[in-house]
């Protein structure tokens, strides 16, 4: 940042303020930021103050702005004795600061100043960053005394706009703290959360009730900001929202009723107007070859939609449901129009006009509105041209016609494309693992006078795995290898093994083979082994009857669900453009959400930026350690370019969000947006925001305890694991067939979707994700080594008093063993109660700086986009590969040095040095002899003492013990 940079500050209003005298209090704002202090006027008398003032601070270390914190009191002044009493606070990290143009008006909930006050209502806040250098930092006001009036807030801005001759100097923290109480002149803990919706408790609801019946109308939407723990950059942060949803206000992850809760609490509430078109009958010819080829358009103002048309019919049905918001309508006045298709211009047939006032609203569970025939109408006003059915009401996304409606958009969509842009819900198929051991084989004749060279290839589906090849003179093969191959049910596809003959080396020959249903084949969830059965081979092209037999029926043993999880798929903001329309940017955008076997896909909202979709859908949850994957794209059929499938047009993904259920509180309404963060060869780019409100409910909370303890996977799983490259190829098998199942559906989901939804290419080398790795693993091991660093302190006697408390504990854990272990875990209860203060108030989210993203190479990304094999060209190619092996060769040193170590330590005991080993034999007689004599209590604390000598016992070199391990040989002279 710039070293003129400042922090500005407008203290707008409070709301429902906490009464103090007479029901009431005089309210004023103290502002703290790095040390300077500012102060509102006061409002007397006034539970609802406004102030809209405004301060600048001065910041002293713009490199430290992430580690300070701004903080805004709320007191009531109490003139009879000249103090204040505390009404509230609001802390605000400075990860969740700004730029002014990008600030917006945000209302923060008043927190608890210590555990024993009290706080209730919200203070309105917009804070910012500027560095325009007319700005002045604002001049500390004259104390005031809260015995006299209240000064008005041009007085006070008057006073601001005194220039400070040291404004580009730090203030005097002892002039800006002076008034300021012992407990507040301490710096603040680090990681310490600025947002507690916790701590104002059932007061929210009064909140909530008094903005209500002040403003007369539903509250505005009111967004929270959030740092999370890694710092990266506010624009990829997520934010936490206060919408009013269908089942009322949500603040703080609750949900304050506003009227009766429906099915569909979780989505904001919207009104359509459905217009049902049925069928036609006793349709006019309008050619003179006596043939009809009808469709229909509904017009609703500048909207109109169309039905697919049927060729010669004069009694057509089509039942399609066309969906028109309410909020878009500008007219009172339905036209159905119906039409003949025709190559040059299209005939017009009849009319239908229904007038807006009178069409009647349905509310589920209602049962659904009968359809009327209707009269159609000519050019000459004569009702001779036919009837048309249809049904008109309006309703909300809680009609049973929601989801298979055709939604009005401000681009008109082609019949044949209909199809493409509503939404569904996609079982996924059941994915079971098929084990296929490949014993042996007997009485195998080859086609040819010669010593076989046998192998067996097993195939199921596009799956295909084979043996080693065995060479045997006599009639019996032995191979007992064992393959792994993925099924989904149904099970339409079998088994189909085959043994072949090498006859020559690019010629194999099909001895026999054998076809086996999947549904004939034993299925178990349990380790136990299955016997193994002979299996008569067939010639090639031969039909075995047996096969044809009924199948068996296996039944589905489900556990009971542990709860539900409800997800409301609310709207997108500030979506880039995928495609160009009329000259401008566009986008038809979609939703696709996946937890475990159930897909849904959200309608399609053609050519718009900012798209609202309020749905919600609902999922049995089995295990809470899940993940659920929500991701928006781009339907390219809208365009028409990609009917037939070409790879140059896909469903472009826009973004995803990941969310493991475990990090939820049971019970709480989680209503935030969501950056879509994706990354691209040129780097992370955010393509808009996806709001969401998701809630997990347990049906018992024991029974989410107790899934803590029971395993994973299946028995099987642990009785005969996996490896990793088994893994990894049913993984992407798996991958392949939820893809090819899905696109059979209509609509279907694409491939490149559920590719892009599964991580598909996540098994992929990465330079980034190796060096986010890596990173990872460091933090993981942070606090050893910081433990480590701090012990080595102590050892150097940096601090003396700390270094003689450790001796103390040290002799006090020596003498009494027994505290050792009730002193850890009683510490570690201490850290966690001490933690629970600062625990993650929101879901955790895709990060930037923990993916290393932000700071990746440009030709590290570019390798990550490429295709495998590659496509490059081979100068690049050569280049990366000597990349990756001068990575390959540091970690290649590391790892031998470690084994070094580790064969230095054998080398004690294996008399390669014949003299050191004499020498340990020798140390550990005399020290067997030492320990046995001497008690262990004793020996402790000799070398404990010894371990933590002064710095003026020690020496520059290292100690005998290390000279000596470090002479030890190891076997890297035995090396190549």
């Amino acid at each position: 940042m710039m070293s003129n940079v400042k922090l500005g500050v407008e203290v707008l209003s409070a709301h429902d303020l906490l009464p103090k005298e007479q029901g009431t209090a005089n309210a004023f704002v103290e502002v703290e930021f790095d040390d300077q202090k500012f102060r509102t006027a006061i409002k007397d008398r006034d539970l609802n103050p406004v102030w809209n003032e405004q301060f600048y601070f001065n910041i002293s270390d713009p490199s430290r702005l992430t580690e300070l914190h701004l903080e805004a009191y709320v007191y009531h002044a109490n003139r009879a004795n000249n103090s204040k009493t505390c009404l509230g606070k609001v802390r605000i990290s400075g990860t969740s600061f700004v730029s002014q143009p990008d600030a917006s008006p945000l209302h923060y909930p008043l927190e608890k100043r210590n555990i024993l006050s009290r706080a209730r209502g919200e203070l309105g806040l917009r804070v910012f960053l500027t560095n325009d250098p007319s700005v002045r930092v604002s001049a500390p006001g004259p104390e005031f005394d809260m015995l006299s009036t209240s000064s008005t807030a041009q007085e006070q801005e008057a006073a601001n706009s005194i220039p400070n001759p040291f404004q580009e100097t730090r203030p005097n923290p002892v002039r800006q703290l002076q008034h300021l109480p012992r407990e507040q002149q301490r710096p603040a803990p680090m990681g310490q959360a600025y947002y507690n919706e916790g701590s104002y408790g059932d007061q929210q609801q009064r909140s909530f009730s008094a903005i209500a019946n002040k403003a007369g109308a539903p509250p505005p939407q009111v967004s929270r900001m959030y740092a999370p723990g890694s710092q990266q950059p506010i624009d990829f942060q997520m934010k936490e929202t206060s919408p009013t949803l269908g089942g009322g206000r949500v603040i703080g992850g609750r949900v304050y009723p506003g009227e009766k809760a429906g099915a569909y609490d979780l989505v904001e509430k919207m009104q359509y107007l459905f217009v049902r078109v049925v069928k036609a009958r006793d349709l006019p010819n309008m050619d003179i070859t006596g043939s009809l080829d009808p469709y229909v358009e509904v017009h609703l103002g500048n909207y109109k939609m169309k039905t697919k048309y049927f060729e010669k019919n004069q009694r057509p049905e089509w039942d399609e449901v066309f969906a028109f918001p309410k909020e878009v309508m500008q007219s009172t006045t339905l036209e159905v129009v119906v039409k003949d298709k025709d190559v040059i211009r299209d005939d017009y047939v009849g009319r239908v006009s229904i007038d807006l006032n009178e069409v009647p609203v349905r509310v589920p569970p209602d049962s659904p509105l009968a359809p009327e025939w209707y009269r159609l109408v000519g050019k000459d006003g004569m009702r001779d041209r036919g009837e048309l059915m249809l049904a008109v009401w309006y309703g909300t996304q809680a009609d049973e016609c929601f989801s298979s409606a055709i939604h009005a958009g401000s681009t008109p969509v082609d019949s044949h494309l209909h199809n493409y842009i509503r939404g569904k819900v996609y079982p996924a198929p059941r994915m079971w693992y098929v084990r296929v051991n490949v014993i042996e084989a007997q009485d195998i004749f080859p086609m040819e006078n010669h010593i076989p060279d046998v192998f067996v290839k097993v195939r199921l589906g596009h799956q295909l795995l084979k043996t080693r090849q065995v060479r045997s003179p006599t009639k019996n093969f032995m191979w007992n290898e064992e393959m792994m191959f993925v099924a989904a049910e149904p099970f339409e596809e079998d088994l189909i093994i085959t043994i072949e003959d090498r006859v020559a080396q690019n010629k194999d020959e099909v001895i026999g083979e054998v076809m086996i249903p999947l549904t004939r084949i034993p299925k178990r969830a349990d380790h136990k082994p299955v016997r193994p059965a002979w299996f008569d081979l067939r010639r090639p092209g031969l039909l075995d009857v047996n096969q044809l037999k009924e199948d068996k029926f296996y039944a589905k043993l489900w556990k009971p669900p542990i709860g539900m999880l409800e997800v409301g798929i609310l709207s997108a903001h500030g979506l880039n453009p995928t495609k160009t329309r009329n000259d401008r940017g566009s986008c038809d955008a979609y939703c696709v959400a996946k937890y475990g076997s159930k897909w849904v896909r959200t309608r399609t909202i053609v050519d718009n930026l900012s798209p609202r979709f309020n749905e919600q859908y609902t999922w049995e949850v089995y295990d809470h350690g899940t993940v659920l994957t929500i991701g928006l794209f781009d339907n390219c059929h809208i365009s028409g370019d990609s009917n037939h499938g070409s790879q140059g047009h896909m469903d472009k993904p826009i973004g995803k969000v990941r969310i493991r259920l475990s990090t939820l509180e049971t019970g709480r309404v989680y209503t935030h947006t969501y950056p879509l963060l994706v990354l691209h060869p040129s780097g992370v780019k955010k393509m808009g925001e996806l709001h969401l409100a998701i809630r997990f409910s347990a049906t018992s909370l024991i029974n989410v305890l107790f899934t803590y303890s029971r395993p994973l996977l299946p028995k099987m799983h642990y009785a005969q694991p996996l490896s990793i490259v088994q893994q990894e190829m049913l993984r992407h098998q798996a991958v392949q067939l939820v893809a090819q199942r899905l696109g059979r559906m209509e609509p279907p989901v694409r491939r490149e979707v559920v590719e892009f939804m599964s991580d598909a290419r996540s098994h992929l080398w990465s330079m980034r994700r190796s060096k986010a790795n890596f990173f990872r693993l460091m933090q993981v091991f942070s606090g050893v080594i910081a433990a480590g660093k701090w012990f080595g302190d102590v050892c150097q006697w940096k601090n003396p008093v700390t270094t003689v408390l450790v001796h103390v504990l040290f002799v006090m854990l020596v003498f009494y063993p027994d505290l050792i272990l009730p002193t850890i875990f009683l510490y570690m209860f201490l850290i966690g109660l001490w933690n629970y203060r600062f625990r993650p108030r929101f879901p955790p989210h895709m990060n930037t700086r923990i993916s290393y993203a932000d700071v990746a190479h440009p030709d590290e990304l570019d390798e990550e986009f490429d295709t495998f094999p590659t496509s490059k060209s081979p100068d690049l190619i050569r280049m990366r590969y000597d990349r990756l092996r001068h990575v390959a060769g540091r970690i290649q040193t590391v790892v031998g040095d470690i084994a070094t170590q580790g064969e230095r330590l054998q080398s004690l005991l294996s008399w390669r040095d014949p003299r050191a080993t004499a020498m340990f034999l020798i140390f550990c007689l005399i020290t067997a002899i030492i320990l046995y004599v001497t008690p262990f209590q004793v020996i402790a604390l000799c070398l404990g003492f010894f371990w933590m000598r002064h710095p003026r016992f020690r020496h520059k070199v290292p100690a005998a013990p290390v000279n000596f391990f470090r002479r030890l040989p190891a076997k890297t002279d035995s090396l190549l």
